[in-house]
């Protein structure tokens, strides 16, 4: 409401000394989601993984995730991938979202791998942030007999346009060309299936502890629709839910549950459908590529040693061999 874009703002105005642990990773968060403001930008509030641009492991390496948008990968990029992790002699897995996990890279290898996977045309999977992870297509009507609809180029358009959007908790969406739902997404926290006479379109679902079907929140729509409600459930969401909730739990706790939302999202109720539009396009214009950021900014890439004042790396990680790829000594 005070329209506050930074911390030392924030302290000034609400808060007391230099800020706890507590409210850092909060506020980082909340400046995230409302401004694109992300980890380069706000490093000094964020906690490992966003401040590094990866997921920490349990043995002090990281993970390497690039987007793969829509599960669709060229053989060009797929041979790069594996050129680049047998190089640097990480382990690889096929994630359940239609990606390609890297892991077991220390902190100093870090932006020499992604200067090189962004040459090969790849960019940022956010797999570390509270932010959109994949979406989930099956091959749809260019492939599958069954198929309604091209679910595959829609996956990557809405993948496109989602991407690096940061929200009170992670999100992820489907796109199923016909109602066998291959891409599973009605266990999204978005999700479009295609029917005859257009998308039907499901929110509130994920997987996790407590496994939710997403609900109807409009059927039959065209495309453009379909994008415009989620686009404004999506604003909603991150306006309105507290801090690590899912989908499913606000959803579930949201007073009026799916026929308020539908009430905001598509009756506009609330008289705020405009502004939700605006504000979701400005996060979507706002994107930038925070790996391709960090490699090309020296002051950023100096983040990126294990000691202040040395050069050395840490050289205390063991690894061991299992099924041929390499693993942290302790599962040995």
């Amino acid at each position: 409401m005070k329209g506050i874009t930074d911390y030392d703002t924030l302290l000034d105005e609400v808060g007391t000394g230099n800020g706890c642990e507590v409210c850092k990773p909060a506020v980082a968060a909340i400046f995230a989601s409302l401004y694109n403001e992300t980890a380069n930008r706000q490093e000094t509030i964020q906690d490992t993984n966003d401040r590094y641009l990866a997921n920490i492991q349990r043995n002090g390496t990281y993970s390497v995730v690039p987007r793969v948008a829509g599960g669709e990968i060229t053989p060009k990029q797929l041979m790069a991938i594996g050129r680049i992790a047998q190089k640097y002699d990480l382990y690889t897995k096929i994630t359940g979202g239609q990606r390609i996990d890297m892991f077991g890279a220390k902190l100093h290898e870090l932006p020499p791998i992604w200067e090189e996977l962004i040459a090969e045309g790849f960019e940022t999977g956010q797999a570390y942030g509270k932010s959109l992870r994949t979406v989930k297509s099956c091959v749809g009507s260019t492939w599958c007999r069954y198929g309604m609809d091209e679910s595959v180029s829609f996956a990557v358009e809405i993948e496109h346009r989602y991407k690096g959007i940061r929200s009170p908790h992670k999100f992820k969406g489907g796109v199923s060309g016909c109602i066998r739902e291959c891409a599973e997404a009605r266990g999204k926290d978005f999700g479009f299936i295609a029917v005859e006479g257009g998308w039907n379109v499901y929110v509130g679902g994920n997987g996790g502890a407590t496994p939710k079907h997403a609900l109807l929140l409009a059927e039959k729509v065209d495309k453009e629709t379909a994008i415009k409600y989620v686009d404004r459930f999506i604003m909603f969401y991150i306006k309105t839910a507290q801090p690590l909730q899912r989908t499913a739990p606000w959803l579930e706790k949201l007073e009026g549950g799916i026929t308020y939302l539908q009430n905001v999202v598509i009756n506009d109720s609330l008289g705020i459908a405009k502004q939700l539009d605006y504000e979701m396009q400005a996060l979507v214009d706002s994107y930038v590529c925070e790996w391709k950021e960090a490699v090309e900014t020296p002051e950023i890439r100096e983040r990126y040693t294990h000691f202040v004042n040395s050069e050395e790396t840490d050289n205390n990680i063991e690894f061991v061999s299992l099924r041929d790829q390499k693993m942290p000594k302790e599962w040995a």
